[in-house]
């Protein structure tokens, strides 16, 4: 009896000493609880406050247009002028449009064109030219598929945007910075087919790559290019003229950060593509505010397809070449394919290549990687080289018809290849960038906080010499912290705990 009485006053002992114990632990939890909270409440509000509009269309347009989104790398600056614009520009020059296939041309006019004044007299008129020089109403218009109607658009206001570089760029800064974006990598090119012919001639008869450029150099390829970087710097001149920027940067597009990427048109002659990618190399080398350069035009037109390999070869030469050079950076349109648009071999390789053969820092589209011959070998070399990937959901969908779950977007992340969001012609296709991040908000169910890490790769990812990357990198930083600050300000206390409540509760 005695021993059953030290046993139970034993266990009245040991409870007590368990219950204090478990009571310090749950209030150094919650003590921790509450401080980690606190020191987290401006992120914490503000990530609550995506899951809550994630299904609210309105609400999610709201959130995500006024987040700092860092940059837009993948942009091609004539695809991204809204028609529009483009318009009130022909008007003001006094072009005509051809009639027949809805293309501007340059005055004056003949048979077959009318003005522009003519071509816009109504609204019905209008509408109509609105509609060919962009994707607008591309779902209703079933004799033209998706992929079609977008690169026939490009031809159509040519003569516009030839004329209108400046005020391309402009219209650009502003609108990115009405879009909480603060850097972007225009793609333009820097040498018509006229202007390069000479350069093209003189590498008839040259079989290697050295002697390509060897015969370049002795046929003035040097000067040409420092003429060219003169242009830009004429054009830049002209840019900031018109921004007329004050000293804290408050005029409209004053806050965004703009370098350009050169653009190479890859269904030419391969002497052509060779010369244009001397070019554009060259032009990187000489002038920072054009940091590396790309290959465009449909990856699926006949000469792209036949050359593919022989370009990938052409591009590491000459990113890499004099040796004595820089290397110079390169991204590519690579796998902007899909199954039904080519044969299927054609899909098997292509990212590959661009990865392996080429050097790219950057994956442009990247569509087509389900097809990839050893796609498990090609995501573990893009992630061990820090590869990013340019997502482009709106461009996929209209152009290939690639959407949802069938978009490769959710198996990089899946692979930890970095990824960002970008717009491709967010003119032509008539979106803008925060549709980017609505898009990938609501149909793959992303985080604030995957959201923010998209954002800063962007400036991560860029192509932007280190110290300047640091400087973006930290003024988005800034930008961030002042977002989360207003997004916890709209809410009282007891408002923010709960919808930080019901955020903890949401379904992931």
């Amino acid at each position: 009896m005695a021993l059953r009485v030290r046993t139970t006053k034993l266990d009245k002992r040991t409870l007590r000493t368990a219950g204090i114990t478990l009571a310090a632990v749950a209030f150094i939890a919650a003590v921790t609880a509450t401080a980690w909270l606190a020191a987290h409440w401006d992120a914490t509000i503000s990530s609550a406050m995506l899951t809550q509009a994630r299904d609210n269309p309105t609400a999610l347009r709201q959130f995500l247009g006024r987040m700092p989104k860092g940059g837009d790398l993948h942009t091609h600056l004539s695809g991204a002028v809204y028609a529009e614009r483009f318009v009130e520009w022909a008007i003001a020059d006094g072009q005509c449009l051809r009639t027949a296939d809805w293309t501007i041309v340059n005055p004056p006019c003949a048979d077959g064109t009318v003005t522009m004044q003519e071509a816009t007299r109504d609204q019905a008129a209008r509408d109509k030219l609105i509609n060919a020089l962009s994707m607008r109403g591309h779902e209703d218009n079933h004799e033209q598929t998706g992929h079609d109607r977008f690169f026939a658009t490009f031809t159509r206001f040519g003569e516009v945007s030839r004329r209108h570089f400046a005020d391309m760029v402009l219209d650009q800064l502003v609108t990115y910075q009405d879009q909480a974006t603060q850097y972007a990598e225009l793609m333009v090119s820097f040498a018509g087919g006229a202007e390069r012919k000479i350069f093209v001639d003189a590498l008839a008869g040259h079989a290697t790559f050295d002697d390509k450029l060897d015969a370049l150099n002795a046929a003035g390829l040097g000067p040409w290019v420092e003429a060219r970087k003169a242009d830009l710097a004429r054009e830049i001149e002209t840019i900031e003229s018109k921004l007329a920027c004050d000293i804290n940067r408050t005029r409209p597009g004053c806050k965004v950060t703009f370098r350009f990427i050169a653009q190479i048109s890859r269904n030419n002659t391969l002497n052509d593509v060779f010369v244009q990618t001397a070019i554009a190399a060259a032009l990187a080398r000489i002038e920072p505010m054009v940091v590396g350069f790309n290959y465009v035009q449909p990856e699926d037109a006949t000469i792209a397809l036949k050359d593919y390999s022989a370009h990938m070869r052409i591009i590491a030469y000459l990113a890499t070449n004099p040796a004595d050079a820089k290397p110079v950076n390169v991204a590519l349109h690579a796998g902007e394919l899909w199954l039904g648009l080519v044969p299927p071999h054609e899909l098997t390789f292509h990212i590959g290549e661009a990865v392996n053969i080429a050097g790219a820092k950057r994956i442009g589209h990247g569509t087509s990687l389900a097809f990839e011959r050893d796609a498990d070998q090609l995501l573990k070399i893009m992630r061990e080289r820090g590869i990013a990937v340019e997502i482009n959901l709106s461009s996929n969908d209209m152009v290939l018809g690639v959407r949802g779950k069938e978009h490769p977007f959710p198996a990089y992340r899946a692979a930890d290849v970095p990824v960002v969001l970008s717009t491709d012609d967010h003119g032509v296709q008539r979106t803008d960038l925060t549709n980017e991040y609505v898009r990938a908000a609501r149909d793959y169910k992303l985080t604030y906080a995957t959201l923010k890490r998209l954002a800063r790769a962007s400036l991560v990812h860029s192509f932007l010499p280190e110290p300047d990357k640091r400087k973006e990198l930290e003024r988005f930083d800034t930008k961030l912290k002042e977002f989360e600050r207003s997004n916890s300000r709209r809410t009282t206390i007891i408002e923010g705990l709960k919808l930080i409540a019901g955020h903890a509760a949401a379904p992931r």
